[in-house]
């Protein structure tokens, strides 16, 4: 078997082992025990049974409902009918899913639910072939970088649970790795209009699937002005930057504009978004209140634990000895990725001339880094720093420390991630540990789904 055909079978390995793990959540867990999942497949019944966008009004929400029905694991039967909160949302995961509504509209709703979240799974496995090309195109010399953040993507807990429920995460998350992907392409050799027509159509798209993929804008920009940088006709490329950027915004105008000015109709012309409407119908839901130093340290451990799994919706925690495990790996993995960062910037004046042509810096390593990468990692570092952001100013208000709302980041988090791992081990021994840890974080999601959520929900019949 030749080298190209061990990574492609490796990947399709990675995408089945992700495809039977999601397989198992979607079916084992009771229906609407994701988070906000009911809200969500009401948005889709809207558009399937009324021909419809619903639009957000007060009674969409009900905080004493919800909380009796979480307490029960929603396990009395009571309808989710009011349930439609999530009414706001931009709408391209929910016409993506209407056509699976209509197929099982005839079977029972547990059947219906399995089947849209098993559109949610393939979704996911998208994202994971989209982690693995970005990671080719950073690092196309190694293999086994690529791969193993396709396999983090695929593998840590809470993403699988989350993949494996009706919401629209896993669309977001795919529309700004393609929009990622196109940059960094456009990095190495800048295809005019050709890129700037795609990543406009990327983020166009990504800006009807979530709010979250507003953040593309930021990374157009940035990956173009990039990409002059690295031009060898410096001063053309930069004086063609604005342009660039100007042909994507119209392209994703064109493609997502139509949804905002229907919300300003709908709900005021200050309101392009929804959001003021959102904050009125949310009555009752819990607020941060002052942010003390106890409160901002359970903020931030309720984010981190609730990012590698804490099920349901959100009352279905690990033990404190497995969160502490976790963070000490993860602790280890950060001081790699630290070590990374530090080697790719701070050897940024050593060689110019070299790093602008792309051409490999002189670090001790045999695989050194170049411009490309350089500013690839750094689009990486933009998208995490944006989604922190917009995480941190959503919680100021409402107390929502929910690691699910960093998973638009998740594969440059792999990637960083891979690359930590890759920086603290030798050359010779990487494969070998890569393959350790995604080992071990696949146990993990097979003992998260078995000893953590059956037994939770083992008590509560389906509903």
């Amino acid at each position: 078997m030749t080298s190209r055909a061990r990574v492609r079978a490796t990947l399709g390995l990675i995408v089945a082992g992700y495809l039977a793990l999601a397989f198992l959540y979607a079916t084992r867990v009771p229906i609407w025990n994701a988070p906000d999942e009911p809200a969500h497949y009401n948005f889709i019944r809207d558009i399937a049974v009324d021909h419809r966008l619903p639009v957000l009004k007060p009674g969409d929400y009900n905080q004493d409902q919800l909380a009796r029905l979480m307490h029960d694991h929603f396990a009395r039967g009571e309808s989710v009918d009011g349930l439609r909160y999530e009414s706001h949302q931009p709408p391209l995961y929910y016409v993506l899913a209407t056509p699976v509504f209509l197929l099982t509209e005839h079977f029972d709703t547990r059947t219906q639910v399995v089947a849209l979240r098993l559109l949610t799974t393939v979704i996911g496995a998208l994202v994971i072939l989209a982690t693995y090309r970005l990671a080719s195109l950073i690092v196309p010399q190694r293999a086994w970088f690529a791969l193993a953040a396709a396999a983090f993507v695929g593998f840590v807990p809470m993403h699988v649970f989350m993949d494996a429920a009706i919401d629209n995460d896993a669309l977001v998350e795919l529309m700004i790795a393609l929009v990622l992907i196109v940059l960094v392409d456009d990095l190495r050799k800048p295809r005019e209009p050709r890129n700037d027509l795609l990543v406009g159509v990327a983020a166009g798209l990504a800006a009807l699937a979530k709010l979250d993929g507003g953040v593309c804008a930021v990374l157009i920009a940035a990956g173009f002005v990039g990409s002059a940088l690295l031009s060898a006709d410096r001063s053309r490329s930069m004086r063609r930057a604005p342009l660039r950027i100007i042909r994507a915004g119209v392209v994703a105008a064109l493609i997502s504009g139509w949804w905002f000015a229907r919300n300003v109709l709908i709900y005021g012309l200050g309101d392009p978004f929804a959001l003021r409407r959102h904050a009125q119908v949310v009555v009752g839901q819990p607020l941060t209140g002052a942010l003390t130093r106890a409160r901002v340290r359970d903020l931030i451990l309720t984010a981190f634990h609730s990012f590698w799994g804490q099920f349901g919706w959100m009352g279905i925690p690990y033990s404190d000895r497995t969160y502490d495990v976790i963070a000490a790996l993860a602790l280890l993995v950060a001081l790699g990725v630290a070590l990374y960062l530090r080697r790719l910037y701070f050897t940024l004046g050593v060689d110019w001339r070299t790093w602008t042509h792309g051409g490999a810096w002189k670090s001790g390593r045999p695989h050194g880094p170049t411009g490309p990468e350089t500013l690839a990692v750094a689009l990486l570092l933009l998208e995490v720093l944006l989604v922190i952001v917009g995480v941190v100013f959503y919680n100021l208000r409402y107390l929502q420390p929910q690691g699910r709302y960093f998973f638009p980041a998740m594969p440059a988090l792999a990637i960083l991630s891979a690359a930590g791992i890759g920086e603290l081990i030798r050359e010779e021994y990487v494969e070998l540990v890569i393959a350790i840890a995604v080992i071990a974080l696949y146990g993990l999601c097979v003992f998260s789904l078995f000893q953590v959520i059956g037994p939770a929900f083992a008590a509560a019949p389906s509903p």
